[in-house]
């Protein structure tokens, strides 16, 4: 039986309650598992893992090593209800952000702080006055949550500029359900299709229903290079490198291509530096020439600090309440904020202003006594660089270890993704990638040795 090969140590398992039965959410699941038993397990894992070394499902971790993205193959379920919840509160937050980001850059925002802007690293003074096509900013959106227990998820952080791993959600939920389909028995999962979304959202920005789109990567020899040709493949759309692109005598952005060079309407661009790969690139932009997915400037809402504002512009420019909390944050230029920091550290989270993909994050109770006194110095020496995290005891979940044949407990973080088009609508796409951390630690981006699991959404 499963129950016999784990032992609950964690006040909330989303999987089984502490006297080891299933969540009622759960019950079919734990039911199809015992019928596959633990001696059975073993080889479906390997199974699955060979499909995705073929599929070239990896990530790198560093310029020597790419390795397939590490997956526990026990789908994380959640309920249409909760889903529902947290559907409509990361619409609400796209567009509000998205409303903010435009007041910033062509009007008179009042909500943050100026200081807070000024020193961001991702604002762009130079796109005053500058309106992207239909006004908006952010077309792609990821966000990060925690699950609290009763349905209530709340938020850690925004991604705007780049947000990468809606292939991984794809991938792993795709393969799940193909090696292991017994799993799904006694579920009605909502199926979706990213392809529809992401095309009436290209279209939307262009002034042709039938633009012509390119993703732009950094080379396969970059770190999410499986992302990008998951992407171009399932969007049939051309992946290209900034050698494949040029600006032309017109201003406009230009493909090479055997059969002749073409124009380019709309650049879904999985890079940062855009001078670096294509020059002129931004110029053309800036003229008008070329979309780009995201645009440029989207960065400033991308700040951790500007992150403590967010409920106020809901309130702002919706009129409303946030739909879904977030976690609480402290603005450390404040001599009293920072007072209680340090006199607290060692049960909060630290997080760089700028960081991304785990990067800049530091769990003060996961960290030793050495680390912590560095850490604090510098918060000290540089308060503007940091914000300050409530730790949260979030929910964990049940994965495999198929050498032992028994189960553990790991952390599970969850990243939902969301397209907006040139109208103004949000589609979020159900389930999200879930993402579980090592043992002992709650860091569970993919970066810092974090895996994966499938996400289904059931009614």
């Amino acid at each position: 039986m499963l129950t016999d090969a784990i032992t609950i140590r964690h006040f909330l398992n989303e999987c089984l309650d502490p006297d080891g039965s299933p969540t009622p959410v759960y019950q079919s699941l734990v039911e199809n598992l015992d019928r596959l038993g633990v001696t059975a397990l073993p080889g479906r894992w390997r199974e699955a893992k060979h499909r995705a070394d073929l599929d070239a499902f990896t990530f790198m971790l560093d310029p020597r090593e790419f390795r397939t993205v590490p997956t526990d193959w026990v789908p994380r379920i959640i309920p249409a209800d909760e889903w529902d919840t947290i559907a409509r509160g990361v619409a609400q937050r796209l567009k509000v952000i998205n409303r903010f980001l435009l007041d910033l850059y062509c009007g008179e925002q009042q909500v943050v702080p100026p200081d807070v802007m000024y020193s961001c690293q991702y604002y762009n003074p130079e796109l005053q006055d500058y309106r992207p096509a239909q006004d908006v900013f952010v077309h792609i959106y990821g966000i990060d949550l925690v699950h609290m227990g009763d349905g209530r998820y709340v938020i850690l952080e925004d991604n705007l500029r780049i947000p990468s791993g809606i292939s991984y959600q794809l991938k792993t939920t795709e393969l799940g359900l193909n090696v292991m389909p017994e799993l799904a028995q006694g579920y009605d999962i909502v199926p979706y299709d990213i392809r529809a979304g992401y095309h009436d959202m290209f279209a939307s920005l262009c002034d042709t229903d039938d633009p012509v789109c390119v993703i732009l990567t950094d080379s396969k020899l970059g770190s999410a290079f499986f992302e990008h040709r998951y992407l171009s493949e399932l969007l049939g759309i051309p992946l290209v490198e900034g050698s494949d692109l040029y600006i032309g005598a017109n201003g406009r952005v230009w493909g090479h291509a055997i059969d002749g060079d073409f124009e380019v309407d709309l650049i879904y661009r999985r890079v940062e530096d855009l001078e670096l790969f294509v020059p002129g690139l931004t110029e053309a932009y800036l003229n008008h020439k070329v979309v780009l997915v995201n645009a440029i400037g989207t960065g400033a809402g991308d700040d951790k600090l500007v992150f403590l504002w967010v409920p106020d512009m809901i309130k702002t420019y919706l009129g409303e309440e946030a739909i879904l909390e977030q976690a609480t944050s402290y603005d450390l230029r404040s001599p009293a904020n920072r007072q209680y920091v340090l006199q607290n550290l060692d049960s909060l989270v630290l997080k760089t202003r700028q960081g991304y993909g785990g990067l800049g994050v530091f769990i003060m109770p996961d960290l030793d006594k050495g680390y912590r006194s560095r850490l604090s110095q510098q918060l000290i020496e540089q308060p503007q660089v940091f914000i300050a995290q409530e730790t949260l005891d979030f929910s964990q979940h049940l994965v495999f270890d198929e050498f032992s044949g028994k189960f553990e407990e790991r952390y599970v973080d969850l990243r939902v993704f969301a397209v907006q088009n040139g109208r103004g609508e949000v589609t979020v796409f159900p389930g999200g990638l879930t993402r579980v951390s090592e043992a002992n630690s709650r860091v569970t981006n993919n970066s810092s040795g974090g895996s994966c699991k499938p996400t289904w959404v059931v009614r």
